[in-house]
């Protein structure tokens, strides 16, 4: 009974968690290669690359996953040029399709 107990506890958090996250797919439309895929809750400062130590080529995707909120997005290539969208709200359950292209490049 106990073990039955915990693990519908389990199911239960499970379905919990899942419900609340989503899905983000950044896809490269440039030209260019890009050596970093940012990530961050929209207002906050602490940035979290989500290719590592890959590379994302021109026509190639990164996906990855998130938990329902509010989201800056940030690539950059080699040169530290960088693409950007900020304040996108994501929602549980969903996904998200960023294709980015030059008109995204940040000017400042």
């Amino acid at each position: 009974m106990k073990n039955s107990v915990l693990l519908l506890c389990f199911l239960v958090f499970t379905g919990l968690a899942e419900s609340t996250s989503a899905t983000v797919e950044v896809k490269n439309g440039t030209t260019t290669d890009f050596y970093f895929v940012w990530v961050t809750e929209s207002g906050r400062e602490k940035w979290i690359d989500m290719l590592g130590l890959s590379i994302l080529p021109p026509d190639s995707s990164a996906i990855f996953q998130v938990t329902e909120g509010w989201y800056d997005f940030r690539i950059e290539d080699c040169e530290w040029r960088t693409f950007s969208v900020s304040n996108i709200p994501v929602e549980g359950g969903s996904s998200f399709l960023w294709e980015v292209l030059p008109i995204h490049q940040d000017t400042d």
